[in-house]
């Protein structure tokens, strides 16, 4: 039985979105995106930091996969679930250095905008935007970063309350549904 692909978002934060591309069923995580088309779909639905490549291949599949993966232990491990790794670092930096950004001013506003040094292929600036998000949540060393406790999800979270476990009411319910059924606590 496959999993049907329906991109639920927590609350559109890209490094979280790229993170969640895991899902957790019972114990068990399932990659979501095994495909271009899978990337295809995520790419359609995810609240993304730059432009969407207009097409992928199997090799932009295995560097969003290894990029996902590394980023997604660094996002456990400050929400307290593993260790930093630093090799998943080396991942996340190496993404960075390959689309190196300036600051400049936008001409019709006069504001700050980051733009690529050079002309980087699309999926090659996607990923590297992509690195950057996770780099800022880090960075931020946010005490609210979580990791939804409920059986069947796993997935990152900013919480809303300091003793908030699951991620929503969904992922709320699955876990004292399966509470009640095992016997455990109300």
């Amino acid at each position: 039985m496959g999993i049907e692909l329906t991109w639920e978002w927590l609350d559109g934060n890209p490094a979280l979105d790229f993170a969640n591309t895991v899902l957790r069923r019972g114990w068990t995580e399932h990659e979501l995106v095994t495909s271009p088309d899978a990337l295809n779909s995520w790419l359609d639905a995810a609240a993304l930091p730059a432009p969407r490549p207009s097409t992928v291949t199997d090799d932009d599949v295995q560097a969003f996969l290894h990029l996902r993966d590394a980023s997604l232990r660094l996002l456990r491990a400050a929400a307290g679930h593993g260790k930093r790794q630093a090799g998943d670092v080396r991942t996340l930096n190496e993404a960075l250095l390959s689309c190196p950004e300036v600051v400049v001013l936008d001409e019709a506003t006069g504001s700050p905008v980051a733009r690529p040094v050079g002309s980087p292929a699309p999926f090659t600036l996607l990923l590297a935007k992509l690195a950057g998000e996770v780099r800022d949540v880090l960075a931020a060393q946010r005490t609210d970063l979580a990791l939804c406790d409920a059986p069947g999800c796993g997935g990152l979270f900013f919480r809303r309350r300091t003793n908030q476990a699951w991620c929503g009411p969904p992922c709320g319910n699955r876990a004292r549904v399966a509470r009640h059924h095992s016997g455990g606590a109300h």
